[in-house]
């Protein structure tokens, strides 16, 4: 496993995303039930543009082990980010976070989903909470300004637009 997960992660540093899928595609004729496979797998369709291949991966990992944080974390996060199943995707983050309560990206992803429920004061709080445990994550900062942009609090909104943008000032979003 460690072998296939390794020269997977080689590949996909250098960009080499049919490589990356390749060789989980070949541990997994070998280690067909295993769910770090199946979760790296699924990260690679995500990152070429194949949701509905990405979530049955994801979807496989939690026929494997139903409390895969991640896995769970994953889907409830692309559905949220999509607009989709969004009370299914809450169930899956909270049920994520109970497995493991401190992790920010989940708490961010908690965040996002009551985004957009438009739950905001609910969204605001969690990406507080996941601003303090991730700082620098540009991710959660620019989720922090989407929140006060739509709740009107422009000021705040731009100022950890800028904050992102000096973390990551060739992120095309952020400028």
């Amino acid at each position: 496993v460690s072998f296939y997960l390794y020269l997977s992660s080689l590949y996909e540093e250098n960009k080499d995303l049919s490589n990356a899928e390749n060789v989980l595609k070949e541990g997994l004729e070998n280690i067909p039930k295993n769910a770090d496979i199946h979760y790296s797998l699924g990260v690679i369709y995500e990152k070429t543009n194949r949701f509905s291949e990405s979530i049955r991966e994801m979807e496989t990992v939690l026929s494997i082990d139903p409390d895969n944080a991640e896995a769970l974390n994953f889907i409830g996060y692309s559905y949220a980010d999509r607009g989709l199943k969004l009370d299914e995707a809450e169930k899956m983050i909270v049920k994520a976070l109970k497995i493991k309560p401190d992790n920010g990206y989940i708490i961010d992803s908690l965040g996002w989903v009551y985004f957009k429920q438009g739950k905001f004061a609910s969204a605001l709080s969690n990406m507080k909470k996941a601003m303090d445990i991730m700082p620098a994550d540009t991710a959660v900062i620019e989720h922090l300004g989407d929140i006060y942009l739509k709740l009107g609090r422009l000021k705040e909104a731009r100022e950890v637009y800028e904050k992102a943008q000096k973390i990551d000032p060739k992120n095309k979003s952020l400028q």
